[in-house]
């Protein structure tokens, strides 16, 4: 007996997009205090009902703590919330920082290529 996988019908996947942030600053940052950072935000701001529709991930392995610039993952419909959550942290660690977006695509081949690359 043969096993299909079900998959969800089209209407009911999430739609991702991808931000790609740059913090200016000073200073380096790990993932770990960049992560905690931005969901703070979030949370203040959206609160957990509200953040838990979001679908954020922020993927270890694109994070680039030399040049503290990286990638946020979530769904279409929240892109602006994300925006304006991470454009409200001036600090880490009470160190003066900026968040800048560089960009939004819809496929992360696209968020390396077109941003996190060096030309």
């Amino acid at each position: 007996m043969v096993m299909s996988i079900n998959r969800l019908l089209p209407t009911m996947e999430i739609r991702e997009r991808y931000i790609v942030f740059k913090i200016i600053s000073d200073k380096n940052y790990s993932l770990e205090d960049t992560v905690k950072t931005i969901w703070s935000s979030i949370l203040q701001l959206f609160g957990e009902v509200g953040s838990s529709e979001f679908h954020i991930w922020i993927p270890a392995n694109l994070y680039n703590e030399n040049t503290n610039t990286g990638i946020i993952r979530c769904s279409h419909d929240y892109v602006q919330q994300v925006r304006a959550a991470i454009a409200l942290i001036r600090n880490i660690d009470h160190e003066p920082l900026i968040f800048k977006t560089l960009g939004v695509t819809g496929t992360m081949r696209s968020a390396k290529d077109k941003f996190l690359t060096v030309k």
